[in-house]
């Protein structure tokens, strides 16, 4: 099996807890957030539910709202709280010599029931 091909998307202290960031990995959209505890999640930028940029909603550090519909999303899982039957593509994250790194080969976006 082969490995991961990661992206350099951003500095690591270009991301700070509790904020969320739209980079471009590999020509791939994708929203890098730093949990409250200091974790990297990398998920697909586009809200599953009607294509709307997650990025325009709020992340208080733990959970992603969607501003277009109020759709909420655990970023440590990538599953929906609210509804409870979506998911969120997560991508592999590395931080290493200050830069954070992004794997999206082969991960497709989910999309849900309207």
């Amino acid at each position: 099996m082969a490995h991961p091909r990661f992206h350099p998307v951003c500095a690591v202290d270009d991301l700070w807890a509790g904020e969320m960031q739209p980079v471009s990995a590999g020509g791939t959209d994708v929203l890098l957030l730093r949990t409250d505890d200091g974790a990297v999640r990398a998920i697909q930028r586009i809200c599953p539910h009607q294509d709307q940029p997650l990025d325009n909603g709020d992340f208080d550090g733990c959970t992603l709202t969607c501003g277009a519909h109020l759709w909420e999303f655990d970023v440590r899982t990538g599953r929906s709280i609210n509804p409870d039957d979506a998911l969120l593509a997560m991508y592999p994250v590395e931080e290493r010599d200050g830069t954070i790194y992004v794997a999206v080969d082969g991960i497709r976006p989910f999309h849900s029931h309207a």
